[in-house]
């Protein structure tokens, strides 16, 4: 997996939402058709996004989940012509691009956060962007453990093993031992051109409860889930988190 980071300068007025979906366009129109094609049509989209910006900068963070979607759009990204995004947002907003940064995590990182034996139990998340749930044909737009780790493991599988299939009884384990310690987040929407979704943003503590293996394969799943992102519209710009504490790239205890 990878994570490609557009460090640009800023417009005035910059909407990251708004960004975010306007990104996602930008990139289906740079990429070849028949990727853009199987992008839309796989069950676990191995694309992520998010826009966030500073009082100078914008940066636009591009998650690559597999081999075939760090082929296809790495080289176009990387690539040194291209110095500047296009972005049609109303008015056509072109960012000059200031700094490209290209982080990677593996399956052998992850594993070595599971076999560390020393992951904290307490972590602390910050929900980046609007991050919901879809449920019953509804959308849940709040904190709900089962949600969120059904939707990160399903994702972990299906990147990493092939298959949506979640392990009930492991979900069940966590839904029983993890809970949420406190909680600083409000609703916010996310438009997606004129229709719009509910979602939360703001912090999480989880707390886990079990044994320390079970803490160690919570803390993978978060990490990963910094490059899936969780719940609904991740490829759009929804659902984007960061682990503040827990457990940093190699498993080692930290905050």
């Amino acid at each position: 997996m990878k994570k490609i980071i557009l460090k640009c300068k800023r417009y005035k007025e910059i909407d990251d939402c708004k960004e975010s979906v306007c990104l996602h366009g930008w990139l289906m129109e740079i990429i070849s058709d028949q990727f853009a094609e199987e992008l839309h049509q796989t069950g676990t989209n191995p694309l992520s996004l998010q826009t966030i910006h500073d009082d100078e900068t914008v940066s636009f963070i591009l998650n690559l989940l597999n081999e075939k979607s760090c082929s296809e759009i790495e080289p176009l990204i990387m690539d040194d012509a291209l110095e500047r995004i296009k972005l049609r947002t109303g008015e056509q907003k072109e960012f000059q691009i200031l700094e490209k940064r290209v982080y990677e995590m593996s399956e052998k990182k992850l594993s070595q956060i599971f076999y560390a034996n020393d992951c904290n139990n307490v972590l602390k998340l910050k929900i980046v962007t609007p991050t919901a749930f879809k449920t019953n044909g509804k959308y849940l737009f709040f904190p709900d453990i089962r949600m969120m780790f059904q939707n990160i493991m399903r994702k972990y599988n299906c990147i990493f093993e092939n298959t949506e299939d979640v392990d009930l009884e492991l979900l069940d384990e966590i839904c029983n031992k993890v809970e949420i310690a406190a909680y600083n987040v409000r609703s916010r929407r996310f438009y997606l051109h004129k229709a719009y979704v509910n979602g939360f943003q703001g912090y999480l503590t989880l707390v886990c409860h079990g044994s320390q293996t079970l803490t160690n394969y919570v803390a993978v799943l978060l990490k990963f889930a910094e490059y899936s992102g969780v719940g609904v519209k991740t490829s759009m710009g929804m659902g984007a988190i960061e682990l503040l504490e827990g457990v940093d790239s190699v498993g080692r205890k930290n905050g």
